[in-house]
C-alpha cells in the first residue's frame, strides 16, 4: 500500500494578500520550464544540434580561421576597398582603404583582430541575408505567415540577448559559433521586417497589371516585387550590419574573438591604451561596414529620416500625406445601420444563452469527493486514505475540485450569457467579439476544457499511488459538458445563420500562412506530449507489491520469532522501505500512462483542429462565408487547448507542494493552442455584423427602419 505524506503547498497559517510572501506561494514555474526545455534538447535533440551547428562551424572556420586571420592585410585592405568601388563609388572606396590601414597600423595583434571581427559580421550578415530575405518576403506576400512571424520578431527585439544567450552556450559551447547564433537572433529582426514593408509598399496597380499581360508568380515577384522593393531591402541590410557590430562585445563576454575581445580584455586589465586602441579599430571597422552597405541616394529613404519626421509631425500627421492623394480626415460621421436578428437566429442564440448559464451553474456543483482529481498530482494530501477530504466534495471553483478548470469553465459560461443578452439588446453596436464567432469560441472551449478534465487520470487511477483515494467524477463536470455541447450547437447554428460580412474581399485561394500556423501548432503538440507535464523533486515512498509482499513475510516471521530475531527483522523491512523510497526528480510527460495523460487529449484535440482548419484555409475551396465559419469553430478548439494548459498550470500554482512544479510540456500545449488560434485571426478579424443601407431611391424598407429606429434609440 502506497504511503502519501499529507503535506501541504501553504503554511498553516494564511498569508495575507498584501504580504509579498504570498508571491512565494502563488509563483508561476517559467524558469522551471525552460531548465526542463532545454535539457530535454540536450539529451534528445543532439544529432539536430550538430546539422545547426555545422554551416556556422564551417563558414567561422574556413573565412575567419583560415583565411582571413591568416593572409597578409594588404590584401584584405585592396579587396574591401575594391567591393566598395563596385557597390558605392570611389570616395568611398578611397575612406575604405584609408580606414583599414589605420587599423592595421595600430599593431600585428590588432590586425588580427580587426580581421576577425570583419570575417565574423560578414558570416552573420550572410547567413542573416540567406534567412531574413525570404522569410521577408514570404511575409510580404501571405498574411498568414506575417501574423505567425510578427510576434516572434517582436520577442526577438524585446527580450534583452543576456536571457537568451545562456540556452545558446548550454547547447553549443563557448565560442565563435554560438556568439555568432546570438548575433544572427539580435540583428535579423530590421532585415525580415523591411523586406515586408518593401513587398507590401510596391504599389498594387503595378503588380495587377503585370499579372494582367500574363506575368506569372514568379516573374511578378523576381521582376516586378523585389526590384521596387531594394531600397527597403538595402535598408534592411544596412540595419543588420550595424546591430551585428553592436553585438561584437557580447561576442567577447561569450568567448569569441574580435575586437570584442580587445575591449573586455582592456576592462578586466584596465589598460587605457590598449582599450583606446581597440575602440578606435572598432569605430572604424563599424563607419566602413556602414558606409558600404548604404546606398546612393538615402536622403530621403532612410530608416532614421523616415522616423525623425514621424517625431516632428506627431501631432500633425496629415502633413506627410503625399500631394494629390485624397485627405484621410473624416468631414461627416454617419450612424451606422447594422441588420437585425434574424428570426432563424433566435433558437441558436436561445440555445448558446441556456448552455452558458448551464456551464455557470456547474462550476458551483460538485466536480469532486473524498480527494482531488487535479491538485492531488501535486498534493498529496488531496489524495491520502486517511487525510481530511473524505466524506466532502468539493465544487469546480473549489482546490481540491475543479479548481481553475471550474474557474475557466465559470468565465466562458458568464461571457456566453453577456454575448447573448448584449448582441440581442444591440446587434452590430456590441464589442466585436460579443457576436456568433465569439460565442462560438467560447462555447467550443467550455467543451473541451469540461471533457479534458473528465478524460485526465487522477492519481488513484496509475502504479504509482495505489491505494490512494479515487475523487470520482461529480455531476458539475458531467453538467459542464452538457452545457458546453448546448453551448456549442447553439452557436455552431447561429454563425451558420448570422449575417456577417468582411469589410474587405478575403485573399483567394488556399491561405498558406493559416496552414504553416497549424503545422507549427501539431509540431509544438507533439513535444508538449513528450515533455514533461509534472517535474517532481518530493521524496514519496512507493510500495510496490513485490515490496509489500516481502513485508508481510517478513511481519509473520516476527511473530514467532524472538526478540533478537524481531530485531533483525525489523532492521530489514527498514532497509526495504528505504529502498522503496524515491528521490530525485521524477518527470511524467504528458501521454505517460503515470500521468494525467492531458498532452495525450490535447494533440487528439489538436488533430481535429487540423482538419477543420484546412477547410477554414480554404484547401476544400471553400467559399469566404465558410473560411469564416470553420475558422470560427478552429479558433474554438485552439482556444480550448490552451485552457488545458492554463487550467493545469495555475491549478498547481494554486496547490501544489513547494518542490513540484507543472512541466513545461503544459506550457508548449498552451503555447501550441494560442497559435492555433492566432492562425484563424487574419480571416476571423474582417467578419462583423453586416450593415443596412437605405433604398437607393430615398425609401426605406421595413427592415431599415427598424434598424434605424433601434441605432437611433441607442444613440
Amino acid at each position: 500500500m502506497t504511503t502519501l505524506t499529507p503535506t501541504l503547498a501553504q503554511t498553516t497559517e494564511r498569508i495575507p494578500i498584501w504580504d509579498n510572501a504570498i508571491l512565494d506561494e502563488w509563483r508561476v514555474p517559467f524558469g522551471d520550464w525552460m531548465l526542463q526545455a532545454i535539457r530535454w534538447i540536450a539529451v534528445n535533440l543532439e544529432v539536430l544540434l550538430d546539422i545547426v551547428a555545422w554551416p556556422f562551424e564551417i563558414m567561422v572556420r574556413s573565412l575567419v580561421r583560415d583565411f582571413l586571420i591568416e593572409i597578409s592585410w594588404i590584401w584584405i585592405v585592396l579587396a574591401m576597398a575594391l567591393v566598395a568601388w563596385l557597390t558605392r563609388n570611389l570616395r568611398v572606396a578611397a575612406f575604405v582603404a584609408v580606414a583599414l590601414t589605420m587599423c592595421g597600423l595600430l599593431a600585428n595583434q590588432q590586425w588580427k583582430e580587426t580581421a576577425a571581427t570583419i570575417g565574423l559580421i560578414g558570416v552573420a550578415v550572410i547567413l542573416c541575408v540567406v534567412i531574413g530575405i525570404p522569410v521577408g518576403i514570404l511575409c510580404g506576400r501571405i498574411d498568414g505567415v506575417w501574423q505567425v512571424t510578427r510576434p516572434i520578431l517582436d520577442a526577438m527585439q524585446v527580450v534583452h540577448s543576456f536571457v537568451y544567450m545562456l540556452p545558446f552556450i548550454w547547447f553549443f559551447g563557448l565560442g565563435e559559433v554560438s556568439a555568432t547564433m546570438v548575433t544572427m537572433v539580435y540583428a535579423l529582426p530590421p532585415l525580415i521586417r523591411l523586406t515586408n514593408l518593401g513587398i507590401r509598399q510596391v504599389p498594387a496597380d503595378v503588380v495587377e497589371a503585370s499579372r494582367a499581360y500574363g506575368a506569372s508568380e514568379a516573374r511578378v515577384l523576381f521582376d516586378v516585387q523585389i526590384p521596387l522593393a531594394r531600397p527597403a531591402i538595402m535598408t534592411g541590410i544596412n540595419q543588420t550590419l550595424l546591430l551585428a557590430i553592436s553585438m561584437l562585445g557580447i561576442a567577447a563576454i561569450m568567448g569569441s574573438f574580435g575586437l570584442g575581445r580587445v575591449l573586455l580584455r582592456a576592462i578586466n586589465n584596465q589598460d587605457v591604451g590598449e582599450g583606446a586602441a581597440g575602440g578606435l579599430a572598432f569605430f572604424l571597422v563599424a563607419v566602413v561596414l556602414d558606409r558600404m552597405s548604404q546606398r546612393e541616394g538615402t536622403e530621403s529613404t532612410n530608416l532614421m529620416k523616415r522616423i525623425q519626421l514621424a517625431w516632428r509631425h506627431r501631432r500633425d500627421p496629415e502633413v506627410l500625406i503625399p500631394e494629390g492623394k485624397p485627405s484621410a480626415i473624416v468631414k461627416h460621421q454617419e450612424i451606422d445601420v447594422y441588420a437585425p436578428i434574424s428570426p432563424g437566429e433566435r433558437l441558436p442564440m436561445l440555445l448558446t444563452l441556456v448552455g452558458g448559464l448551464v456551464a455557470v451553474a456547474s462550476a458551483f456543483l460538485p466536480w469532486t469527493s473524498n480527494a482531488g482529481k487535479m491538485s492531488a498530482w501535486g498534493r498529496w494530501a488531496d489524495a491520502s486514505t486517511d487525510g481530511e477530504l473524505l466524506g466532502q466534495t468539493f465544487s469546480g471553483v473549489h482546490a481540491s475540485g475543479g479548481s481553475w478548470f471550474g474557474i475557466v469553465v465559470l468565465a466562458l459560461g458568464l461571457f456566453l450569457v453577456l454575448t447573448v443578452m448584449a448582441f440581442g439588446a444591440r446587434p452590430g453596436l456590441v464589442p466585436r467579439w460579443l457576436a456568433a464567432d465569439g460565442a462560438a469560441i467560447a462555447a467550443i472551449s467550455v467543451l473541451i476544457l469540461a471533457a479534458a478534465h473528465l478524460l485526465a487520470q487522477s492519481v488513484s487511477d496509475v502504479g504509482v499511488a495505489v491505494g490512494a483515494v479515487d475523487p470520482g467524477d461529480g455531476v458539475g463536470v458531467y453538467l459542464a459538458i452538457v452545457g458546453g455541447l448546448v453551448a456549442t450547437i447553439g452557436a455552431v447554428l447561429w454563425i451558420r445563420t448570422a449575417d456577417h460580412s468582411p469589410l474587405h474581399p478575403l485573399p483567394s485561394g488556399v491561405s498558406w500562412g493559416q496552414i504553416i500556423g497549424l503545422g507549427s501548432a501539431i509540431v509544438i503538440l507533439v513535444l508538449g506530449l513528450v515533455s514533461g507535464w509534472s517535474w517532481d523533486e518530493r521524496q514519496e515512498e512507493v510500495i510496490t507489491p513485490e515490496i509489500q509482499a516481502q513485508i508481510d513475510e517478513l511481519e509473520q516471521q516476527a511473530g514467532t520469532a524472538s526478540d533478537e530475531e524481531r530485531a533483525a527483522i525489523a532492521a530489514e523491512m527498514l532497509s526495504l522501505r528505504a529502498r522503496a523510497t524515491q528521490t530525485g526528480v521524477r518527470v511524467i510527460d504528458g501521454g505517460s500512462s503515470d500521468g494525467a495523460r492531458l498532452g495525450l487529449w490535447a494533440l487528439v484535440f489538436g488533430a481535429v483542429a487540423v482538419l477543420t482548419g484546412l477547410r477554414a484555409a480554404g484547401i476544400f475551396r471553400s467559399d469566404q462565408l465558410s473560411k469564416w465559419r470553420w475558422s470560427a469553430v478552429t479558433a474554438g478548439i485552439g482556444a480550448g487547448i490552451a485552457c488545458i494548459g492554463f487550467a493545469w498550470i495555475f491549478t498547481h500554482v494554486r496547490t501544489a507542494h513547494v518542490k513540484y512544479v507543472a512541466g513545461v510540456g503544459s506550457f508548449l500545449t498552451l503555447v501550441a493552442g494560442l497559435l492555433i488560434l492566432a492562425s484563424t485571426m487574419a480571416v476571423l478579424k474582417e467578419y462583423r455584423r453586416s450593415k443596412v443601407y437605405g433604398d437607393p431611391l430615398g425609401e426605406d424598407t421595413e427592415t431599415d427602419t427598424a434598424a434605424r429606429a433601434t441605432v437611433e434609440a441607442s444613440v
